[in-house]
C-alpha cells in the first residue's frame, strides 16, 4: 500500500480522536473548566496542523491558509505550557499578559510577510515549489526549536517549583497532579524530538521516498502519544488538583521575614513536637501546612520556615517520620499482630501502599513485613 495512503489513514484517526476528545473536555461538568478548555485548544491546534497528512494529495487548500495551518503549531506550546500552570495553581486564571504567548506565532507570521503573504498566488506557488530554497524555512525551523525549548525549560522549571511547595506544605503528594504533568512534558519533549529530527531530515534531503517513511512513523508516534493522554485522563478523572497560588517557597519567605531569636526558636519548636505526640494530626492523611498551622495558632508561612528550614526536613518527610514511628508501635505490639499492613498503613495516615513502603524503608532500612517479623 501506498505509504501516504497509510499516512492519511492514520492522520483521519488522529483528527477524529483529537476533536472527539476536545468536545468532551469543552462540554465535561467540571471545577476545571480553564484547564480543560486549554486542552481542548491545544489538541484543537494539533489537529488543524496535522491536517496536511490527510488532504495534501486530494484537496487544494489555498497557500496562505496551508501556511497559517503550519505555523500555527508555534501557539501549541504555548498553550500546553498555560495548561501545565493551570493545573498546578487551582486559582490561576487568564489575564492580558498571558497574550504574550501569542508573539512566538506573530513573529513567524511576520518573518513569512514580505516574500509570502504580500505576494500574489503566483509567486506563493513558486515559493513552495522552491521552498528549501528560501531563508525562511530555515530561519523557521532553528526559531521553533528555540521557543520549543524554551517553553519545555519553562514547564520543567514550573513543575520543580511545584514539587517543592508539594514537600514543604503537603504530607501527601499522591493525591496532586505533579506525575502527571511531569510525564505529559516528558512525553510532549520526546515526541519535540521526533518532530525535530524530521524536520531537519525534511529541510536537507527532501527526498519524497524517505521522507514519506519519516511521517508515516511521526504519525504513528502522535496517535501513540494522544491515545495515551486521552486514555489517562478518562481513567483518571480527579487527576487534575492543585495547589493555591499564594503558597511561596521557603526560601522566599526567609528572604522576606527576619530572624527569630535562638530562645523564641526553641520554645516553637518544643511546642511544635508536643503537639505531633500528644495529638497526633498526622494520623489525618490529608493533612497540610495551612491545617497543623491552624492547631498551633501560628501563621502557615512560620511554621513552613520552622519545620523545612529551622528543623531541617521538608514539612513530607517531618510529618511521615511521624507515621512511620506510629507504624512502628503498631508492628511491634503483639496484641495488634491481627492487623495487616495495608491496615496498620490507612490507620498511620497513609493513603498508598507504595508511599508506606518507601518511607517506612526510609526510616527503618527494612521493609515493613521484616520489620515486623525482626521486633
Amino acid at each position: 500500500m501506498d505509504s501516504s495512503l497509510i499516512r492519511a489513514f492514520i492522520t483521519m484517526i488522529l483528527i477524529f480522536v483529537s476533536l472527539l476528545f476536545s468536545v468532551f473536555l469543552l462540554t465535561v461538568k467540571t471545577k476545571n473548566k480553564l484547564s480543560n478548555r486549554l486542552m481542548a485548544f491545544y489538541f484543537i491546534i494539533f489537529a488543524m496542523h496535522i491536517s496536511v497528512f490527510a488532504y495534501a494529495k486530494y484537496i487544494n487548500v489555498p497557500y496562505a491558509l496551508d501556511m497559517l495551518r503550519d505555523q500555527i503549531m508555534l501557539l501549541a506550546v504555548p498553550i500546553l505550557f498555560l495548561y501545565v500552570v493551570s493545573c498546578i495553581y487551582s486559582d490561576f486564571k487568564l489575564q492580558p499578559k498571558h497574550a504574550l504567548h501569542f508573539i512566538p506565532f506573530i513573529l513567524e507570521v511576520i518573518l513569512y510577510t514580505p516574500n509570502f503573504y504580500l505576494v500574489s498566488e503566483e509567486e506563493k506557488a513558486q515559493f513552495y515549489l522552491d521552498k528549501y530554497a528560501n531563508p525562511e524555512p530555515n530561519i523557521s525551523l532553528v526559531y521553533g526549536i528555540i521557543i520549543s525549548i524554551f517553553y519545555i525549560v519553562l514547564m520543567f522549571r514550573e513543575l520543580r517549583k511545584y514539587k517543592l511547595l508539594l514537600l514543604e506544605n503537603y504530607s501527601q503528594t499522591n493525591n496532586y497532579n505533579y506525575k502527571w504533568l511531569f510525564q505529559l512534558v516528558l512525553v510532549t519533549t520526546i515526541v519535540f524530538g521526533f518532530a525535530t529530527l524530521k524536520s531537519i531530515y525534511k529541510l536537507y534531503d527532501p527526498q519524497p521516498n524517505g521522507l514519506d517513511i519519516i511521517r508515516v512513523i511521526m504519525t504513528l508516534v502522535l496517535l501513540v502519544f494522544l491515545c495515551w493522554i486521552v486514555l489517562k485522563s478518562l481513567y483518571n478523572p480527579e487527576l487534575f488538583r492543585g495547589i493555591d497560588t499564594r503558597h511561596q517557597l521557603v526560601k522566599n519567605i526567609i528572604n522576606s521575614n527576619g530572624t527569630e531569636k535562638t530562645e523564641q526558636l526553641d520554645e516553637s519548636i518544643k511546642a511544635l513536637k508536643s503537639y505531633m505526640v500528644n495529638e497526633e494530626p498526622f494520623l489525618d492523611p490529608t493533612l497540610g501546612i495551612k491545617d497543623l498551622s491552624e492547631g498551633l495558632n501560628m501563621q502557615p508561612k512560620d511554621l513552613s520556615v520552622l519545620i523545612n528550614h529551622k528543623i531541617g526536613k521538608h514539612f513530607f518527610d517531618f510529618i511521615n517520620e511521624y507515621r512511620i514511628e506510629k507504624a512502628m508501635e503498631i508492628l511491634k505490639n503483639p496484641t495488634q499482630k491481627s492487623l495487616t499492613i495495608l491496615e496498620i498503613l490507612y490507620e498511620v495516615g497513609f493513603n498508598s501502599k507504595s508511599s508506606f513502603n518507601t518511607a517506612f524503608k526510609k526510616h527503618t532500612g527494612k521493609t515493613p513485613t521484616n520489620y515486623r517479623k525482626t521486633s
